[in-house]
């Protein structure tokens, strides 16, 4: 194995160490607060570390490139999956945090 791969795995290992303790927060903010907005974010997490673990195989196993093929497919989807989980939890998110801000202030939002 050569220093990129050995480079390219640790970054993999670091990212899905910090995905885990994203998905940790976020699990423990969904049992807190139960808003939906931390589901997204949990389910995007997953779907991060899913991208991740595909990603480490070809540097863990000898594959064919239609393996290869089959595992750049699969993972792209899960990142594309992960991200639109994100940004909509994140969307949500801010939503709620707005809407508790004018609430503390006093100020009611109209219904729309």
């Amino acid at each position: 194995m050569n220093i990129l791969s050995i480079i390219w795995l640790v970054t993999i290992f670091i990212s899905v160490v910090s995905q885990i303790i994203l998905f940790a927060l976020q699990a423990d903010a969904l049992r807190r607060y139960k808003h939906r907005s931390f589901r997204l974010l949990a389910a995007g997490s997953i779907c991060f570390f899913i991208y991740a673990a595909i990603g480490a195989i070809p540097y863990l196993f000898t594959v064919s490139t239609s393996v290869l093929t089959g595992l750049l497919i699969t993972s792209v989807v899960f990142a594309v999956v992960g991200v639109a989980f994100g940004l909509w939890g994140t969307t949500l998110l801010f939503r709620r945090f707005g809407e508790l801000q004018r609430a503390a202030s006093g100020v009611v939002a109209e219904a729309a």
